[in-house]
């Protein structure tokens, strides 16, 4: 994890750094994930390509719940097992769907065997390319839908005054404040008899010192 993080450091932007984060943990959930639903639909498969996946799908979310739970959003809101599974396992009810469909492809529309063990490889690859369209639709749900980022936390007054004194100068000033406007800006938060500076006008910027003399 340390040699992930340093690369995570060294190549991604900062305010990148924490979806990559969350990314790199569901991939790795979702790698074992497919290593379970891939073993169980193989086991099972002389039941059948849909019963099968049916059963493994089954499986696989209640590892991929506990896992994504403690480990990948550990960090977001917890709004109850009962809501959360809930809402996990119905999400997940779309990626089978997703899933079904492209094995439903395979067996009805190409016309492949669970019967034939010539077949057994073209349902595997049904099953991949099923697997990589649903983990895509779930990484969007479950951070959308499940695991919930928690309210921001309130601003104080002293912070609420500073963001509408920003707002006011990206709404007014076209140029950043110099140096000098800055000393005054602090001057100004310290005594409030003192008055905030005038913002900056881009013609300010544009007027060259032989103007001014």
């Amino acid at each position: 994890m340390r040699f992930a993080s340093s690369l995570r450091d060294r190549y991604i932007p900062e305010r990148y750094r924490s979806l990559a984060t969350e990314l790199f943990k569901f991939a790795a959930v979702g790698a074992v994930n497919t290593v379970v639903d891939f073993a169980l639909v193989n086991v099972l498969l002389f039941v059948g390509p849909l019963k099968a996946k049916i059963v493994a799908a089954v499986v696989a979310t209640t590892v991929s719940y506990v896992l994504n739970r403690q480990w990948t959003y550990q960090d977001r809101d917890r709004t109850g097992v009962r809501r959360e599974y809930a809402m996990f396992f119905a999400l997940n009810g779309v990626g089978l769907l997703i899933q079904e469909a492209g094995l439903a492809v395979a067996k009805y529309g190409l016309h492949f065997s669970e019967s034939n063990p010539g077949d057994r490889l073209a349902f595997n690859i049904a099953n991949a390319v099923g697997i990589g369209l649903a983990m895509i639709f779930r990484f969007w749900a479950y951070r959308t839908f499940v695991f919930t980022a928690g309210k921001q936390p309130a601003l104080s007054a002293e912070e609420r005054e500073i963001e509408a004194l920003e707002v006011a100068f990206s709404e007014t000033a076209v140029v950043a404040p110099d140096e000098r406007q800055m000393e005054q800006l602090e001057a100004a938060f310290k005594d409030s008899a003192v008055p905030a500076p005038a913002p900056r006008q881009p013609a300010d910027e544009l007027e060259t010192p032989a103007a001014k003399r």
